[in-house]
């Protein structure tokens, strides 16, 4: 028995994209999206000075075999008093102006830390979905830090202000934590703890034989004394011959087969999902792709994965949308904007983070 197989509904279409992930997956997703925001959030820490530790799940999956978990779908750090000023007064008003969401913990734990957000289509809801092609919708995860904010006790362990996570109860000293040592998590670093094995370890157990995938209070599998080795054996096998890489109806044959023309160009129906517009790509050869969509700079990384000589241009038409195109600009090479006011927002969010505007082409609708 493979031991991923409760990972997936076997009833849906398996797709693979960098955005949403898997489409038949029942946990929350780590997706490249998310590893772009994760990966400019921590930039901004850094650029502040900001003494923040990662710890948590992201750790679990570097202690185990060096890599996060592909149902990590946050990031986890604390900060300790010492470092609150700077956080509320510096860090959080960037972050805003760099188009982020920040949210206060919420009751019982209000005085406990902030959440960052980013790639929201819906403010209210996890599950809101896009469509990836007809009759299949996708859910793009919320990438999200959460930010921990830490007393040390009269003992010398390591408390949250407000209860506020399991660490808070694990005895953990803060000579575990400071000064802290840098390390490569996929595609960025990050500082964690000095001592984050003995922490990994004293808090979770034997992650290389207890398996747990949990998130937001729902645990989708749990494998207690299983060999991490062979999951992960069982999981990339099924990923490698159950999941398609590419959308219904592109073949590999066909994306081989692409050579875009630089002067045709191809603008998608605001109803198109990623499906239609790729095949529209593979058959008509645009050497640019203009999306006008509310919900499709979304696919912008999977465009760009699919068909690196195009250029991607995003008509930009709600702040929501500005902020996003900000977030994802690495794959967008020009903007257009549905008015004056989006174009405001767009370039204030691109200027806070000493981005010029001349780094992505923009221009008015």
């Amino acid at each position: 028995m493979n031991l991923a197989t409760p990972l997936f509904d076997s009833s849906l279409p398996a797709i693979r994209t960098s955005i949403a992930g898997i489409s038949n997956a029942k946990y929350e997703q780590l997706t490249d999206g998310s590893r772009e925001i994760y990966k400019q959030v921590l930039r901004v820490f850094e650029r502040h000075k900001l003494e923040y530790f990662l710890f948590a799940g992201a750790i679990v999956g570097y202690v185990r075999n060096g890599r996060m978990p592909p149902w990590n779908d946050d990031l986890d750090v604390i900060i300790f008093e010492d470092q609150i000023k700077l956080f509320e007064t510096v860090v959080l008003p960037f972050l805003r102006d760099c188009g982020y969401v920040c949210w206060p913990v919420a009751a019982p734990y209000t005085g406990g830390g902030y959440h960052i957000l980013a790639l929201q289509q819906d403010a209210n809801s996890r599950r809101a979905p896009i469509e990836l092609a007809d009759g299949i919708p996708v859910v793009v995860p919320w990438a999200q830090v959460d930010v921990f904010y830490t007393r040390v006790d009269a003992a010398g362990f390591i408390r949250n202000l407000s209860n506020w996570g399991m660490y808070h109860t694990k005895q953990i000293p803060e000579t575990w934590v400071r000064p802290g040592t840098f390390v490569h998590l996929d595609s960025f670093r990050a500082r964690v703890f000095s001592n984050y094995e003995d922490d990994i370890w004293h808090e979770y157990g034997n992650v290389a034989s207890n398996i747990v995938v949990h998130s937001h209070d729902k645990v989708s599998l749990k494998l207690m004394g299983s060999d991490w080795e062979k999951f992960e054996f069982d999981y990339d096998a099924l990923l490698s011959t159950r999941v398609r890489g590419l959308p219904p109806s592109v073949s590999r044959a066909r994306l081989a087969e692409f050579v875009p023309e630089a002067r045709r160009q191809y603008e998608a129906p605001a109803g198109a999902n990623f499906d239609f517009i790729s095949k529209m790509i593979c058959e008509d050869g645009p050497g640019q792709v203009t999306l006008t969509g509310a919900d499709q700079s979304f696919w912008a990384l999977d465009l760009k994965r699919l068909f690196p000589g195009v250029k991607l241009d995003v008509l930009i038409s709600s702040e929501k949308e500005a902020k996003r195109a900000v977030h994802l600009r690495r794959f967008i090479d020009s903007v257009q904007f549905s008015d004056s006011g989006v174009r405001h927002i767009y370039e204030h969010c691109l200027l806070a983070g000493d981005v010029t505007s001349n780094s992505r082409r923009s221009r008015s609708a």
